[in-house]
């Protein structure tokens, strides 16, 4: 199964043609508001990835007590892989989080997904950043650490960082490269293509995976885990620890904006 990688190496992509056109803006004609902090969403973190609160905190299954145990375990392998892509879709929301490795980065996520926006926190080789996503429109909050990281001369850095001011990044998703951002923050554009399999898919044993009893679907790229009755996607396991966790389904609610006096238009910044 793939976990989305050539999506999660666009978005450093991204990022960094992000970093290289505040470094063509002129500090002098903005005003700054002081250094950038570290993006804190609104509830507790969890290491080693920063978290995002849902609407409504609960265990991964909400099924009732007289829900009988199975209802797809034994269906053939390809039957259940078209059962929970059809059931990641139609559910409203899901909460995502987990760890993923493109090119040698390492990328922490948690994110709040839903049909017309999301919101959560990014980390690239442990330094972060908060987004939301609102259908053609996205911000960025951008921690000193990655500014640190992407711009090499510390006086250039020192400009960006006083020149953002600590404020949201707000740009369009129109732009071709800005667009993968949209898919790690909208769920039909994330679901659309992240259950497709590599090679033979096979099924496993069921087991209990985040305190669901799921089947696995196995490929040459690793395991989906998927719940034996809503057939909803539980975890996608792939090598290494590469992880994503699927939970919190139909309760994460669509972001508002950041409010105008947190936002400074990326047009500024030379986006």
């Amino acid at each position: 199964m793939l976990i989305r990688r050539t999506a999660a190496g666009a978005m450093v992509g991204v990022l960094v043609a992000l970093v290289a056109g505040c470094q063509g803006s002129d500090p002098a004609t903005s005003d700054s508001l002081g250094s950038t902090p570290t993006p804190t969403p609104t509830a507790t973190s969890v290491t080693p990835s920063p978290v995002v609160t849902p609407s409504t905190p609960s265990t991964p299954s909400t099924r009732s007590a007289s829900t009988p145990v199975s209802t797809i375990a034994g269906l053939s392998s390809a039957k259940i892989l078209a059962k929970t892509q059809a059931a990641a879709k139609a559910a409203t929301s899901v909460r995502m989080k987990g760890s993923m490795t493109d090119d040698g980065d390492r990328i922490v996520l948690d994110i709040g997904l839903a049909k017309a926006g999301g919101q959560g926190t990014m980390s690239i080789n442990g330094a972060a950043f908060s987004l939301i996503v609102l259908d053609k429109t996205a911000y960025l909050k951008i921690s000193d650490k990655f500014w640190r990281a992407q711009i090499k001369k510390k006086a250039d850095a020192d400009a960006v960082i006083g020149l953002v001011g600590g404020r949201w990044i707000k740009t369009s998703l129109t732009d071709k490269d800005l667009g993968e951002l949209a898919a790690f923050a909208s769920k039909p554009k994330f679901f659309d293509t992240l259950f497709e399999p590599t090679g033979t898919l096979r099924k496993t044993a069921p087991r209990t995976v985040d305190g669901v009893t799921a089947i696995g679907l196995r490929d040459t790229d690793g395991t989906l885990w998927v719940d034996t009755v809503t057939a909803r996607p539980v975890r996608l396991e792939s090598s290494g620890t590469d992880a994503l966790t699927f939970s919190e389904y139909n309760q994460v609610t669509t972001p508002k904006a950041p409010p105008a006096d947190q936002v400074i238009d990326g047009k500024a910044l030379g986006m």
